[in-house]
């Protein structure tokens, strides 16, 4: 009877583990095929479009378990194209594109760069012309989907090993527990990447050129969160963040950012944003330090802040502990 038990429960541990793999391996396919064709989109071939449609949209939703309301933003960007004499429309900006944010400036910043009516080049794939990207080339962004795809993938191995290797009692708990370990090992170098460019960044700032700008969007954003003590009372708290949209001009070619300082937090209290946002309205005049390697990439505030440390300091919290599990809990609990 005790057979028929276990035997009972590796098959339902083996289903649940496989429809989050397969999830997961469908996601990872979509990430991989974003990436492949990022990189491919470099050397489709080139034609000008016409912008038709820029618009910035936003979506409020309401749980009613958690009573709070979240606002999500997007931006609507579509254009027209034609090649060999056929009329297309497209509206991927990069492959791996995100579509919302609770950053209003996020889809701002998007229809400001892309105007109604405005010219701008595409790259479009010489076998599907339909398939056309206007920002060829890989973007950061890409990485989310794989990802997501890797986050049920590698764990739904993990649960399967670390179930056969407890109650069979056999060398793949000591494998379970190594890729637990690996999980938080690459969230570790991935925050740290993330956090490490933006220190990096923020350095460097100090000695980039600066260019004459203005504020031309604004606005203080709020997201609400539900927090529960150990009594079971809950409460509801609103963070607000202060968002702002600004254009410069290098070398007589117009810019859009929204990055006031590298490593920024989006979200804080009420008086942090209203003091960012009475430090910058709209219509006042800027100064902007811009990478000269890339212009596009550009900053109001340079120098490192205190919260530029979050993000690094977190990655290296979850690489640390991934670490110490290889080191010291893997050879612990294997004896």
């Amino acid at each position: 009877m005790a057979m028929m038990t276990t035997r009972w429960v590796d098959w339902a541990v083996v289903l649940g583990c496989s429809l989050f793999f397969l999830l997961g391996g469908w996601l990872l396919v979509l990430g991989l095929t974003n990436i492949w064709r990022a990189q491919a989109s470099e050397r489709w071939p080139r034609t000008t479009a016409r912008v038709s449609r820029s618009d910035a949209a936003s979506a409020t939703s309401y749980d009613r378990q958690e009573h709070t309301t979240s606002v999500m933003y997007s931006a609507n960007i579509e254009y027209h194209y034609e090649v060999g004499g056929h009329e297309y429309t497209g509206s991927t900006r990069h492959f791996g594109q995100t579509e919302g944010s609770g950053d209003s400036s996020e889809a701002e910043v998007l229809r400001f760069r892309y105007p109604a009516n405005a010219g701008i080049t595409v790259a479009y794939n010489p076998g599907d012309p339909a398939m056309s990207v206007a920002e060829p080339g890989f973007d950061v962004e890409a990485l989310w989907l794989p990802g997501a795809g890797l986050g049920f993938v590698v764990p739904s191995i993990m649960f399967i090993v670390l179930w056969f290797g407890m109650s069979r009692g056999n060398g793949g708990f000591a494998i379970g527990l190594g890729i637990f370990a690996s999980i938080f090992t690459a969230i570790g170098l991935i925050f740290l990447i993330l956090g490490g460019t933006n220190l990096s960044r923020s350095l460097r700032s100090l000695h980039w050129p600066v260019a004459k700008g203005a504020v031309v969007y604004g606005r203080v954003d709020e997201s609400q969160s539900r927090t529960q003590d150990g009594n079971g009372s809950s409460s509801v708290s609103t963070s607000h963040g202060a968002h702002l949209v600004y254009e410069y001009e290098v070398d007589g070619r117009k810019y859009y950012s929204n990055i006031r300082r590298f490593g920024q937090i989006a979200a804080g209290s009420d008086e942090q944003a209203l003091d960012i946002a009475s430090r910058y309205p709209r219509g006042s005049k800027v100064q902007v330090a811009y990478c000269p390697d890339n212009p596009g990439i550009a900053a109001l505030e340079t120098g490192i802040a205190r919260e530029s440390y979050w993000i690094p300091g977190v990655g290296a919290a979850f690489f640390l502990f991934g670490l110490a599990v290889f080191i010291f809990g893997i050879p612990a609990l294997t004896k």
